[in-house]
């Protein structure tokens, strides 16, 4: 059995810039990573229609639709409340959803996607990087065992892992990124990583498992871009 996703991110759109997705869709399900618009009711106007679209779709948000960090508590309540009203549209943060036998895992991240503006806006990046990386350890270490989970898609709106930004690493850091909450994976249940705010094309494999984007940055024309997992 093949389970198919269409992957999609960094449209940056607006109110002149919508998006019309019709004739698209290669998949029942779509997944969303990050940084489709600053503005709620653009979020709004486009998971309308992509629900319209697709059985599901999944998103999580990127530093666009967050903004300032010192705003975040309060951005992903209001996001949160856009997304409650459709059926088949998730809000994945801090939220798993499970179909047919694979676990949708998603987190922003904050890793290479965001720019500090002071020192207090740097602590509060760590924060959430960190808060990001203990709740995605945490999740893969609870699906180890869930009998009805046989495969684990992550989803991050940033790159997870330091050798995928190819050299180019858009700032200083100590840190390997997001990828060291794979050491709770010790079923092998991790199957894709899929990933945004990145305007190079990847499809990698790394220790096993396998990293896709598929960011518009202005791409004309833009296409969904396919993923399948194995059953």
């Amino acid at each position: 059995m093949q389970l198919g996703f269409d992957i999609i991110s960094d449209l940056n759109l607006s109110f002149t810039n919508k998006l019309d997705w019709e004739g698209k869709p290669t998949s029942l399900f779509c997944i969303i990573a990050g940084n489709l618009t600053d503005d709620l009711r653009v979020l709004d106007h486009t998971l309308t229609h992509l629900s319209k679209l697709y059985q599901g779709v999944f998103f999580i948000d990127g530093p666009l639709e967050i903004g300032l960090l010192s705003n975040h508590t309060v951005r992903t309540a209001q996001i949160a409340a856009v997304t409650e009203k459709y059926k088949n549209v998730v809000y994945l943060h801090n939220n798993v959803v499970i179909v047919d036998g694979v676990a949708i895992v998603a987190i922003n991240g904050w890793y290479g996607n965001y720019m500090p503006e002071d020192e207090i806006d740097q602590i509060r990046l760590a924060y959430h990087m960190h808060e990001d990386v203990a709740y995605l350890h945490k999740t893969i270490e609870k699906l180890q065992l869930h009998v009805d989970v046989k495969k684990i898609l992550i989803v991050s709106s940033s790159v997870p892992d330091v050798e995928l930004f190819y050299n180019e690493i858009p700032f200083l850091s100590d840190d390997d990124g997001l990828t060291t909450a794979l050491s709770e994976d010790t079923e092998r249940k991790v199957d894709k990583w899929v990933f945004g705010a990145s305007d190079k094309m990847v499809d990698a494999t790394l220790d096993g498992i396998n990293y896709v984007n598929n960011g518009c940055f202005n791409k004309n024309p833009y296409w969904p871009k396919r993923v399948e997992i194995v059953l």
